[in-house]
Formats: structure tokens, sequence, C-alpha cells
């Protein structure tokens, strides 16, 4: 299996990171717009980018690896580092491949 990743971008793309399943950063590009955010409003857009691209490599290690993960609660799943909060579901689940989904 390939590495699964997630990906995402904030401020109109000046942040844009790449997260292993769990959170773990993969890779951090920052634009020079995004310099002039400040230090606040880059943290604040790094971690906006983190958050998302984190649901997003959850929600496919999530589809990968769902025969494994069948019957766990979502209790187990975020002790595994894969919970995603429900605001970014969606948007994660719009990403996953249609190979990995279930009928």
């Amino acid at each position: 299996m390939d590495k699964i990743t997630g990906g995402a971008r904030a401020q109109g793309g000046a942040v844009s990171v790449e997260v292993l399943p769990g959170g773990a950063l993969a890779s951090l590009v920052l634009t020079q717009p995004a310099l002039k955010l400040g230090p606040r409003g880059l943290a604040d857009a790094i971690l906006a980018a983190v958050a998302e691209a984190t649901a997003v490599a959850n929600q496919r290690t999530r589809h990968a690896l769902r025969a494994e993960l069948a019957g766990m609660n979502e209790h187990e799943l975020a002790t595994l580092g894969l919970d995603s909060p429900d605001s970014l579901t969606e948007r994660a689940e719009s990403t996953t491949p249609e190979s990995w989904r279930t009928s």
C-alpha cells in the first residue's frame, strides 16, 4: 500500500501542509503572503491546515483499513489517532478515492 497522507491549504494557498495519519507533519510550505500574516495569523493558518489535512489522512486510513477497524468505537479510533472532528469529516470524505469506498 502506498503511503497515506492528507493535504490542505489555508489563507488562499499561502500555507500548504501534508500530514501522515494522526497528524505527523510531512511537509510545510509557506509562501511570501503567509509571512505577512504575522505570528498569530501564521500560527492559526498552519494549525487550521494541519487539522484539515489530518482529518483527510485519518479518513483515508479508516477507508484503507476498514476491515481491520470494523467494530471499533470512536474512543478506540481516537486512541489510535484516527479520529476526526465532525466539521472536517465531510471535507475528508470527499477526498477519499472511490475505489476505497464500500457500496
